[in-house]
């Protein structure tokens, strides 16, 4: 049986159990690859991230300069709407062989649909999930979530420190033989959200979490029954020294920017107040500083009162819940406590999945 990564990871002595559990925690609750979450986390370096990669896919990875300087008209054989919906960047044409860079070489669906779009034959190449959003970003316009932007600083902080591992890099990328690997034989957009979350119980949203099988589908159960329950509903990300916006609902209509929302934990909040606390937080918003971002990402009205909990995951506050809709919310209190408790649940679910798969 073919060992996962991070199997082949703590075998080499790079991780420890401690810290393969702590990756998946990462993984289930921030998204991404695992070894997005591994770079972020700083257990493994890009160059040995990529290495492993490699070794398990049994493909050639890409070098981060091959992803530099890609010619106009080879990004252009790869339609932006089936770039972005497989996250795959073409680097090389040969005649009929398009090498492409892809975080999941062995994504067979990927690789079909994108050689019958294209009519290319498709050669396989491996690179770290977030190198390959850079690359998307420089070469598709592809807006890189605040998360991904501060991986990226940090792989620039190990490159600059390890001209030794950058060499040994150039001449493991100058070894890659296409001629070596095997042949390999538009994004329609969302349906409307109230007609994607349809309307739920309490005991639909409990069947529902049972069966998530991401944190998308886990944020999208919670705000299609709290949309339905009160006037605003939105969910937090705790990391680290500050919260990010992930999803939120004016009824049953989508706050777009509301992930472009970061709130310094530095400073005071509600939203600070229940992280710290970790304790839910039922009242107005006082106006000022941090407050009026978080009123400003909600659509700009303040709230007459609102209810913040804590969802707490692996010893820590992982995200928040917001809600707001006038009087009688503390009435909703036991409710919404029972909620987090299942949403608890539903991501303790997700890594004992992961956790399968990945031993």
């Amino acid at each position: 049986m073919a060992l996962t990564l991070l199997e082949m990871l703590r075998e080499a002595g790079l991780i420890t159990r401690e810290q393969f559990d702590e990756a998946l925690l990462n993984r289930v609750v921030y998204g991404g690859k695992i070894g997005t979450s591994l770079i972020e986390l700083g257990m493994v370096e890009e160059e040995t991230l990529a290495r492993f990669l490699s070794k398990k896919l049994a493909v050639p990875y890409v070098h981060p300069d091959q992803l530099e300087n890609i010619p106009g008209e080879i990004i252009q054989k790869v339609p932006r709407g089936l770039a972005l919906k497989y996250k795959v960047v073409p680097i090389r044409c040969d005649k009929k062989r398009l090498s492409l860079a892809m975080a999941d070489p062995a994504d067979l669906s990927a690789i079909d649909e994108i050689a019958f779009i294209t009519d290319y034959i498709i050669r396989p190449l491996v690179a770290p999930e977030v190198r390959l959003l850079q690359a998307l970003n420089r070469y598709y316009d592809y807006e890189i979530e605040e998360r991904y932007q501060a991986i990226i600083a940090r792989m620039k902080d190990w490159s600059g420190s390890a001209a030794e591992a950058e060499a040994e890099q150039q001449a493991h990328a100058e070894q890659i033989d296409e001629s070596e690997l095997e042949e390999a034989v538009i994004v329609e957009e969302d349906e409307d959200y109230s007609e994607r979350v349809g309307q739920f119980s309490i005991d639909d949203v409990s069947r529902q979490l049972a069966d998530a099988r991401s944190r998308e589908e886990i944020g999208d159960i919670l705000l299609g029954y709290l949309g339905q329950e009160f006037d605003r509903a939105a969910l937090m990300v705790c990391r680290g020294d500050h919260v990010d916006g992930w999803k939120a609902v004016n009824g049953n209509e989508v706050i777009e920017a509301f992930p472009q929302m970061v709130i310094d934990l530095a400073e005071p909040s509600v939203v600070k107040t229940v992280v710290d606390g970790n304790s839910p937080y039922l009242g107005g918003l006082p106006s000022g500083g941090e407050n009026d971002r978080f009123v400003e990402a909600l659509g700009g009205r303040a709230p007459t009162a609102a209810l913040l909990l804590p969802v707490q995951l692996g010893g820590r506050v992982v995200n928040v819940v917001y809600v707001d809709g006038g009087e009688g919310l503390g009435e909703h209190m036991a409710d919404l406590n029972r909620l987090v408790r299942k949403t608890v649940l539903a991501f303790e679910i997700l890594i004992r999945r992961e956790k399968i798969l990945q031993t």
